[in-house]
């Protein structure tokens, strides 16, 4: 795996690592919760432990503490991989979805196999065989979005609505930012063919008015700057060109 994976975002050597502490951890964890729950099945798909009571089937040795564990364990990495998957950005950050579909197709699987062939019985057990159905159905559905062509969401990846949403916005702010400039261009256009007749007789302008339209301008001039259409010499050009035509 490159090491410069998700340089950048920010990761490093370090989430590397703990990305795949993560994995073989959750890895670990599903293949004991599948052991574990095997080892039950082959008992007659019940166990218990202590009591007062006559234990008709004893739990196998450490099956317990070991299914136990193993299922805190495997929240805790998969944790570990949402986390730092986040940093690595896609498409790890949604590897840790695979987790639901790996454990119940693969209990689903072991309830099948036992539902199709209980042990030391003929014919088919449906205790078994109705829950081995719903674990598959369970797991296999959300398997659907990870596919080629699939609907996939994650954190820190832009569904097709948000994507759309997103360039409707940038197209948006693009206009705006055209008619400001359309609009300031227009304005100074009209003041050069103000100027270029200045020799026909000058309209009476109400006292205070140029300085109104030099503020507006400059507002304007201001709100391009702002938005990136201008950089800063160009907005210096142009204010003191305005300036200076309001001078004159």
């Amino acid at each position: 795996m490159d090491l410069d994976l998700g340089k950048d975002r920010g990761a490093g050597v370090v989430d590397v690592g703990l990305y795949l502490v993560g994995i073989l951890g959750l890895a670990a964890s599903l293949t004991i919760i599948w052991l574990s729950m095997r080892a039950v099945l082959d008992i007659g798909g019940y166990c218990a432990e202590g009591g007062p009571y006559e234990i008709a089937h004893h739990c196998p040795d450490g099956v317990g503490i070991l299914l136990t564990l193993s299922i805190f364990a495997g929240l805790g990495c998969a944790g570990l991989m949402a986390w730092k998957g986040a940093a690595l950005g896609a498409p790890y950050d949604g590897l840790v979805g695979l987790a639901w579909p790996a454990l119940f197709i693969s209990l689903g699987f072991n309830f099948l196999q036992f539902g199709f062939f209980p042990s030391g019985e003929t014919g088919i057990e449906l205790g078994f065989l109705i829950p081995g159905i719903l674990f598959v159905i369970m797991g296999a559905a959300p398997l659907v979005a990870f596919l080629p062509g699939g609907k996939r969401s994650s954190p820190t990846s832009d569904t097709p609505l948000l994507d759309m949403a997103a360039q409707t916005e940038e197209r948006a702010e693009h206009q705006r930012i055209q008619e400001q400039r359309s609009h300031l261009l227009a304005d100074m256009l009209e003041e050069a063919e103000h100027r270029s007749g200045a020799n026909q007789p000058a309209e009476p302008t109400a006292p205070g008015a140029e300085n109104e339209d030099l503020v507006g301008k400059l507002e304007r001039l201001s709100a391009l700057y702002r938005a990136g259409s201008l950089n800063f010499d160009e907005f210096q050009r142009a204010k003191q060109a305005l300036i200076d035509e309001a001078g004159k």
